[in-house]
């Protein structure tokens, strides 16, 4: 039965607590998950020393790692960061964190695609026509068998405006679903929340594991993802204070279509 731990919006820099990292790594080394996959904000404002911080903590996890720029990924700050933007948009994303852009994770009987989904001017997530095909491609190697997963950063459920989400969701759910995902992974609003779409797919939003932006009163959380042959099972760990720890808050299972085929 694999499990996945699924990270999201880690935003090292201002307002991030440095003491929920430490809990972070402890639960990780503990639950000893097949995979972590971080959906992207590594940073707050893609500062040199935020994506130093953010290596640091990659290099203290030993199982495999699949990680996605998101939007606060992009320098923005200053005229020389626009320019940087424009031209070289994940240029400290590679230096730091990972050479590729888009990848491919395949551990433990889960084949997991990262999709980079965000534009430097435009807000909410966009996958290109050559992206779409890398999906295609990708996936028709999978292995018999293999747990179909993709993460990207921006939600493809919206649930309202703000903040934007990925645009024509439903035509990139309606792309994934024939090519048999069963799971996919976002971050971006910082709430938690899981369910499953009309197509079959599990859409697993994580809420942001270490920044002090929390918002609509949802605290920390991280996602517990396990898949047996009949279901996904996904459960949001919370951090209580009192406790000092991240606990069970909520858990979702939902029927695997791959069962029924």
């Amino acid at each position: 039965m694999p499990t996945l731990i699924h990270l999201s919006d880690l935003h090292f820099g201002p307002h991030h607590h440095t003491h929920l990292d430490e809990l972070l790594l402890r639960d990780i080394a503990t639950l000893s998950p097949d995979a972590v996959i971080i959906s992207g904000d590594l940073t707050m404002r893609a500062r040199h020393h935020e994506f130093e911080q953010a290596r640091v903590f990659l290099a203290r996890i030993a199982q495999p790692i699949l990680t996605i720029p998101g939007n606060h990924d992009q320098p923005i700050l200053t005229p020389r960061d626009w320019i940087e933007r424009l031209t070289r948009q994940y240029a400290r994303y590679q230096k730091y964190i990972h050479a590729e852009i888009d990848s491919a994770l395949d551990a433990n009987g889960l084949f997991v695609l990262g999709l980079n989904d965000n534009h430097p001017l435009l807000p909410g997530g966009f996958w290109s026509r050559s992206q779409r095909a890398w999906i295609e491609e990708q996936l028709a190697r999978a292995a018999r068998g293999a747990v179909k997963i993709i993460a990207t950063h921006h939600q493809l459920v919206w649930n309202g405006w703000r903040p934007a989400g990925f645009w024509n969701s439903e035509r990139a759910l309606e792309f994934l679903a024939p090519r048999g995902v069963e799971l996919v992974l976002n971050g971006h609003t910082h709430v938690a929340n899981a369910l499953q779409t009309s197509h079959g797919i599990v859409v697993a939003r994580a809420g942001t594991a270490t920044s002090g932006r929390t918002r609509h009163g949802n605290g920390n959380a991280y996602n517990l993802i396990s898949i047996d042959e009949k279901q996904i099972a996904v459960f949001i760990r919370r951090y209580d204070a009192p406790a000092n720890a991240f606990v069970a808050a909520r858990a979702y299972t939902f029927p695997r279509q791959a069962s029924r085929r």
